[in-house]
């Protein structure tokens, strides 16, 4: 089990003070949960947990669960998610806005585990895209007069299953499970 009291009130902005005065709990007894010296009484963990607008159990949480324990992850998770979309007019939209959103955000523990799954799945499919390519371009022949009507056909099938991808992920966010687990990491 971790204690994640730090975490969430340095999300919230919050100084141990500031969170005290906020709470009525004792600044004594934030540091000691803080520090792993004390677990709090359910009436502190209720209390500090109502302050930073979480569950109450999300300040002790285990680590191997990918459980989303604030819902602006979610949030920012999502935006990231989808914004792979934009591939379908950006070309390498799918690396660009994601990435400016894994960046911005990659001190919070759950962006980087499941924002840099999002981010190395786009990576490595942008790797492998003009592979296929060039193979499909070999087997289809040079006909068509210029540029393979294959190729067209390949790009709107990628895009496809990007959105089937999008979506599906977006689910397991929903369900907090976790995310791409076959992808390695490139990042």
């Amino acid at each position: 089990m971790k204690n994640s009291l730090k975490e969430h009130r340095r999300l919230k902005n919050l100084t141990q003070e500031e969170l005290s005065k906020s709470s009525g709990i004792s600044i004594r007894t934030i540091q000691r949960i803080e520090k792993g010296l004390s677990t709090g009484s359910s009436h502190t963990l209720k209390t500090l947990a109502k302050t930073l607008s979480i569950e109450s159990s999300d300040i002790f949480h285990d680590e191997g669960n990918p459980k989303l324990f604030v819902k602006n992850n979610i949030k920012t998770l999502k935006l990231m998610n989808f914004s792979v979309l934009t591939m379908l007019v950006i070309p390498f939209g799918n690396i660009i806005f994601p990435s400016i959103i894994f960046f911005k955000n990659r001190n919070d523990r759950k962006m980087n585990t499941i924002g840099k799954k999002i981010l190395n799945f786009q990576i490595l499919s942008m790797l492998a895209l003009p592979f296929f390519l060039v193979i499909l371009f070999l087997l289809a022949g040079k006909g068509y007069g210029g540029f393979p009507i294959i190729l067209i056909v390949s790009y709107l099938t990628y895009g496809l299953a990007n959105i089937i991808i999008t979506i599906h992920i977006s689910v397991q966010i929903n369900k907090e499970k976790e995310v791409l687990s076959f992808v390695p990491n490139v990042l």
